[in-house]
């Protein structure tokens, strides 16, 4: 199997253009919902531009965008494959997978979005423990995801069930 393939295969929601703007609508929606991109209490260190924030996973970049534009004095950081940025924002193209690439200490803030389709039950470990690798003493890990059950699931969100086991 080719090597970049065998990558795509490890994301079971798909990665392309065509679905940018679900991801950016998703964003805009959990926004309101919760009334904020975060709820941990970073809000002044952002402001003052003393943060340095991590997302992992973070497709097309709106939650970082729109943090970035926000907090022009800290620096954001996210995961995934991307280009289009403002200045104090950067890309990382690299696979949560396989740890990291950031060294222990460097971030105040680690954010994930929902990811319960990407990563299956035996990497959250790998995946938290690496996040906490990467947090500042006293820094934040914030992880917003989505918990639910198969009771009157249909027979599609079921196999995307069964598939992330």
């Amino acid at each position: 199997m080719d090597l970049e393939v065998e990558k795509e295969l490890k994301y079971y929601i798909p990665n392309n253009y065509e679905d940018i703007d679900r991801l950016h609508m998703f964003h805009f929606f959990q926004r309101y919902l919760f009334q904020g991109n975060y709820s941990s209490p970073i809000e002044e260190g952002l402001m003052r531009g003393k943060y340095k924030v991590l997302d992992i996973g973070c497709g097309p970049g709106t939650w970082l965008l729109d943090l970035a534009n926000k907090y022009e004095k800290s620096v954001f950081y996210g995961l995934d494959n991307n280009s289009i940025k403002p200045s104090n924002l950067n890309f990382v193209k690299a696979d949560m997978f396989d740890g990291l690439p950031f060294p222990d200490d460097n971030f105040d803030f680690v954010h994930q979005d929902p990811m319960s389709f990407i990563i299956k039950a035996d990497q959250w470990n790998f995946i938290i423990s690496e996040m906490i690798r990467v947090t500042k003493p006293g820094g934040y890990v914030e992880i917003l995801d989505i918990y639910f059950t198969l009771r009157g699931a249909g027979p599609i969100l079921s196999k995307i069930y069964e598939a992330r086991k």
